[in-house]
């Protein structure tokens, strides 16, 4: 199955999960998994959230993403993949002045 982000509208989320700032997200979404090819822009962050009954995986394609995991910060960059693990904490952010682009894989795990 071939998933073309570009047949996909992109939707515009004003402080995600209670962030701040502007996240575009294409997002593919079945009973299994949600897998979104997302933008997040200068300044831009998520809220702090748990994965409970799924992980998250983001592959950063372009930028950096500097990520809240758990009590350590660490910087995520083009060809590297933050893991969020079932029933762990994590927010992110761009604290850079260019756009972040990541693709973020989130399985349904029962």
């Amino acid at each position: 199955m071939i998933i073309d982000f570009d047949r996909i509208a992109e939707a515009h989320i004003e402080g995600f999960k209670g962030g701040k700032g502007r996240l575009d997200v294409r997002a593919y979404v079945d009973e299994k998994a949600r897998i979104m090819y997302s933008t997040l822009r200068p300044g831009a962050s998520s809220g702090r959230h748990q994965h409970t009954g799924t992980f998250e995986a983001m592959y950063v394609l372009s930028g950096e993403l500097t990520v809240h995991y758990d009590d350590t910060t660490e910087t995520a960059r083009v060809g590297q993949v933050h893991y969020c693990p079932e029933g762990h904490f994590h927010w992110f952010e761009n604290r850079t002045d260019h756009d972040v682009v990541y693709l973020a894989i989130v399985p349904a795990l029962r």
